[in-house]
Order: C-alpha cells, then sequence, then structure tokens
C-alpha cells in the first residue's frame, strides 16, 4: 500500500458482503465496529506510515521484516476478548485489507496463549482498560 489505506471501505465492504455490523467513529481516530446488538466488537487505529524497515524488525521481528520492504503502513486491528464472535471479525477485517490493498497479517493464523486484547466495558462508553495489541495488518 503506497497510499492510505482506506479502512472504512474495507469495513463497509464486510458490511456489504453480510457481515452484521455497524461502522461507529470518525477520521482521524479509531473506527469501531459494533455487533447487531450494539457491543463493541473491533477498533481499527488510524493507519500509521512506517518509513524505515528496520522498525519493522524492532516491532515484529527480523523474520516477519523479511516479508515486506518499508515504506509500509501499519494498522492495528483490536478484538474485544471476552465477546465470542469479535476475534472472527478482527481477523477478517485483518485479511480483507491485505486481500485487497497487499501486505501482511500479524500475527499469521492461529497463535498459543491468551487473547492480547482488553476487555470490554461493562458500560457501552467503549472504555479499554488492559489494551495491549491483538493483531494487525501491516501493509506495502
Amino acid at each position: 500500500m503506497r497510499r492510505r489505506p482506506d479502512v472504512h471501505a474495507i469495513a463497509d465492504g464486510l458490511i456489504a458482503l453480510g457481515e452484521p455490523l455497524e461502522l461507529r467513529g470518525d477520521d482521524p481516530g479509531a473506527m469501531r465496529l459494533h455487533g447487531p446488538d450494539g457491543r463493541l466488537l473491533v477498533s481499527i487505529e488510524d493507519a500509521v506510515r512506517v518509513s524505515v524497515h528496520g522498525e519493522i524488525g524492532r516491532l515484529l521481528g527480523a523474520e516477519f521484516a523479511e516479508r515486506v520492504k518499508a515504506p509500509v503502513w501499519w494498522v492495528d486491528v483490536r478484538a474485544v476478548a471476552d465477546v465470542p464472535d469479535a476475534e472472527r471479525v478482527a481477523r477478517r477485517f485483518a485479511d480483507s485489507l491485505v486481500h485487497w490493498l497487499g501486505g501482511a497479517v500479524f500475527p499469521d493464523g492461529e497463535h498459543d496463549g491468551p487473547a492480547l486484547s482488553w476487555k470490554a466495558a461493562d458500560g457501552s462508553d467503549g472504555t479499554t482498560e488492559n489494551a495491549a495489541y491483538q493483531g494487525g495488518s501491516v501493509g506495502r
């Protein structure tokens, strides 16, 4: 991806293909995908351009860095840990972003260990206590 990825277009595409989601959030800033019941499922951060190839290796490891070349666009995609469908929606979004715009998804495939995400707040204010990286896409 040479130009900034249009994450809204990818989310709109998922909705058009029948994914029961509601898109919330404005540019710039995090875009949020909510389920049909209004619960937050996925947060998609604004794309950040990474121009130095060494940063990719520092952040994701040398092996992964060999697969992509700078400059890239870094898009964090975070699934809410305590909502059953959230990880599937997050992965589908990341895979769609890479399919249409190029790049790679990190981490690849399934991963061991507990989900590295935040727990959804009891309220609907969207707070993200204990936030940590869940996954996302790195594009070229």
